[in-house]
């Protein structure tokens, strides 16, 4: 059996035909996929790799999985019935037994419709908001798009037999499902070791000579709130102890690095480059508070990893977000003054840190590999299975 999942990740493509993506969907990501089928084509955006370090990406490609590039399916031609790329979808699922459409994504829209036409059985995964998404795209273009955006989602996941949410409530209210569905979180992190909490207990109580602030998430990404942190920490910069803030992620920063200087952090900001996903929680480990301000999100892979890392965290009051955080811990997105009176209070205080690194710990457990990959081996079981009834 094929099944094929699309959406709109960029993957790199190599010289020698590896295929790389520089954000999640390292190959363990397929597995979850290829318990069920012998084959699965991913279709999405390619690109050629260029001059990037392939040990700080992720690898994606491996046995039983095949890659399919699609043009570029954003622009005017978006709005049309037959936009960029459509033939090449609709060619992609008259071949295959089942499709997976992770939305928001312009080529999973793509793939449904397709699927619908070719009477393919097909599930979608809701792993974010289509309206929030667009319309902090950061241009006009994308607040004109977001309510058409947000339709295409309603509308499709109205029709959906077989829903998987990341969330266990947001985007179930935002976008009502009708068959059957799950809450499974499409973040997994490794099993959480009896000792991760002794030291993070042991860092904080430690003498450091410097507290480390961190965010993790593309410098290109005009909704991830790097604004918002900026401002916060030039805020409050004179009333905390020494610190770095640490910046995990891709993109161009020199934005960021002439926004630092214009507020005089530039000796405080810290450029982590990029790290494949095993290595994020070693990165974490030294981490004392993260911060998440989002303008929109899913869910928070971010946040989740940090969680689960005993990292004292931060965030603002959007998507999926309050469902890992306390009120006390969330600001309304875009509020600097209480992001920074929460950033300085949190700093000086050990004892909220240590709280804080118990609670998260605690909140990330659901996360761990093993009991996520029960709940969503029921789900695809069922999707095989119904689809295994119409041949």
């Amino acid at each position: 059996m094929n099944w094929l999942f699309a959406h709109d990740n960029r993957f790199l493509e190599a010289d020698d035909g590896q295929i790389y993506s520089e954000v999640a969907f390292a190959y363990s990501n397929w597995e979850r996929y290829l318990v069920h089928v012998d084959q699965l084509t991913v279709l999405a955006r390619m690109e050629k790799l260029g001059d990037l370090n392939k040990k700080a990406i992720n690898l994606s490609s491996g046995p039983g999985v095949t890659f399919q590039g699609v043009e570029d399916p954003y622009g005017v031609r978006a709005l049309t019935p037959f936009p960029i790329g459509y033939k090449t979808v609709l060619e992609a699922v008259k071949k295959t037994d089942g499709v997976i459409a992770r939305l928001p994504s312009e080529i999973g829209y793509m793939a449904l419709k397709a699927a619908k036409k070719t009477n393919t059985p097909y599930c979608i995964e809701v792993v974010g908001d289509g309206y929030q998404t667009m319309a902090t795209h950061g241009n006009w273009k994308g607040k004109i798009y977001a309510p058409i955006a947000e339709r295409k989602m309603k509308r499709n996941i109205a029709t959906s037999q077989h829903t998987l949410y990341i969330t266990e409530r947001h985007l179930q209210e935002r976008y009502p499902p009708v068959g059957y569905n799950v809450s499974c979180s499409n973040v997994e992190i490794p099993k959480i070791e009896k000792d991760t909490l002794v030291r993070r207990q042991t860092r904080i109580a430690s003498d450091r000579k410097r507290l480390h602030i961190g965010m993790n998430g593309s410098l290109s990404s005009p909704y991830k709130g790097f604004e918002t942190t900026f401002l916060a920490l030039a805020k409050i910069k004179s009333e905390l102890p020494p610190f770095e803030f640490r910046i995990l992620g891709r993109g161009p920063k020199e934005r960021w690095q002439g926004l630092a200087k214009e507020l005089g952090l530039e000796d405080c900001v810290v450029f982590s480059g990029t790290l494949p996903n095993k290595d994020v929680c070693t990165w974490l480990d030294d981490i004392d508070i993260f911060l998440m301000p989002s303008k929109t999100e899913g869910q928070g892979r971010a946040l989740i990893e940090a969680l689960s890392r005993g990292c004292s965290c931060l965030g603002s009051n959007v998507g999926g977000i309050p469902e890992l955080l306390e009120p006390e811990q969330l600001h309304e997105s875009g509020d600097v003054a209480t992001f920074a009176n929460q950033i300085k209070y949190l700093a000086t205080s050990r004892e909220k840190q240590l709280e804080y690194a118990e609670r998260g710990i605690e909140r990330a457990r659901p996360f761990q590999s093993e009991i996520l990959q029960n709940k969503r081996q029921e789900f695809f079981h069922r999707f095989k299975e119904a689809i295994e009834m119409r041949n």
